[in-house]
C-alpha cells in the first residue's frame, strides 16, 4: 500500500479554493431555501434573518403567492422526473449493454464504431430536439411522457455504451470461451459469466445515466409543452417564486450527490476506454 505524498502549501491552498468553489454555491442554495420571500428583495445575506419551513411546505402543497395568484405544488414534478429518469435509464443501459457486448466481444462495426456512436453526443441537445420530435411523431408516439423517455434513452446510450464497454474489456474473453467449452451458449456466457463480473460497473453506469436524466432540462422544456413537468421545468416555472424554487432545488440535490459519491471510484475507468484500471 502506497502512502499519500505530502502536499506543498500551494497545493493545499489550491485544494481549499476548489473546495470552497464547489461548496459555497451549495451552502448559498441551502440558506436561500429557508428564506421567506420578502428577504429576496432586501440586501442578500449569507443566513436567513427569519428561517422558515414554509418554502418546503409549498413544494408539496398549493399556495398563494404575494400577488394573490394561486400556484401549484411541485410533488408531481418530482414523481414525474423519477419515473422518466428510471425508465430512460433502464432503456439506455439495456441498449448500451447490447452495444458494448457487440463492440467488445464481436468487434461489430470495426475499430471506430464506438467513436461513431459517441459522435451523437457532440451535438447540443437542442440541435437534435426538432428532428427527434419529428421521428417520434412519425412512428406514432404522441404522448410526450413516452417521447421524453425515448429521447433521454437515445441521448444517453452513447455514454452507457462507452462505460459498459470499458468494464467488459477488463474481463478476459478466455473466461467466456471456457464457459462455452463447458456447454454454455454465447449468450449464456455473456449474461451468466461476464455480466456478474462487471456488476459494480453496471451499477455505476445505471447511477450515472440516472443522474443525467434526472437533471436534464433543455429537452424537457422544448418537447413537453407543459404537459409533463419535470423538476428542471418546474424550476423554470417557479422563477417568480424564488423561495419555493430554492426549496425545490435543494430537494432535487440528494439523488445527484448520493449517486455521484457512489459512482466516483468507477468514473476514471468508465471514461478512459478501459485504459485506467482500479
Amino acid at each position: 500500500m502506497t502512502r499519500p505524498k505530502n502536499l506543498h502549501p500551494g497545493q493545499y491552498l489550491a485544494l481549499l479554493a476548489a473546495l470552497l468553489f464547489a461548496l459555497v454555491p451549495l451552502f448559498w442554495l441551502l440558506s436561500t431555501s429557508f428564506k421567506p420571500l420578502l428577504e429576496f428583495y432586501v440586501e442578500p445575506e449569507w443566513l436567513p434573518r427569519e428561517p422558515t419551513l414554509e418554502n418546503y411546505h409549498n413544494v408539496f402543497y398549493p399556495y398563494i403567492d404575494p400577488a394573490g395568484f394561486p400556484q401549484s405544488s411541485s410533488w408531481r414534478a418530482i414523481l414525474t422526473s423519477g419515473i422518466i429518469a428510471a425508465s430512460a435509464t433502464a432503456l439506455s443501459v439495456g441498449a448500451g449493454l447490447m452495444a458494448a457486448l457487440a463492440i467488445s466481444r464481436h468487434r461489430a462495426g470495426g475499430p471506430r464504431m464506438l467513436l461513431y456512436i459517441l459522435s451523437f453526443r457532440m451535438a447540443p441537445p437542442m440541435a437534435i430536439a426538432i428532428p427527434v420530435v419529428a421521428v417520434i411523431s412519425t412512428i406514432g408516439v404522441r404522448d410526450p411522457f413516452s417521447g421524453l423517455i425515448l429521447i433521454y434513452a437515445a441521448y444517453t446510450v452513447p455514454i452507457s455504451t462507452l462505460m459498459l464497454k470499458s468494464f467488459i474489456d477488463q474481463v478476459p474473453a478466455e473466461i467466456e470461451e471456457a464457459a462455452m467449452m463447458d456447454g454454455m451458449s454465447r449468450w449464456q456466457s455473456h449474461f451468466r459469466v461476464t455480466l456478474p463480473l462487471i456488476r459494480s460497473g453496471l451499477a455505476a453506469t445505471i447511477l450515472f445515466i440516472f443522474i443525467i436524466c434526472w437533471g436534464e432540462g433543455a429537452l424537457a422544456l422544448a418537447l413537453t409543452a407543459g404537459r409533463w413537468v419535470t423538476i428542471p421545468v418546474q424550476l423554470v416555472n417557479k422563477v417568480y417564486s424564488p423561495h419555493v424554487q430554492g426549496a425545490l432545488a435543494v430537494l432535487a440535490l440528494p439523488p445527484l450527490l448520493i449517486f455521484g459519491f457512489l459512482i466516483q471510484p468507477h468514473l476514471s475507468r468508465g471514461f478512459t476506454f478501459g485504459a485506467v484500471k482500479n
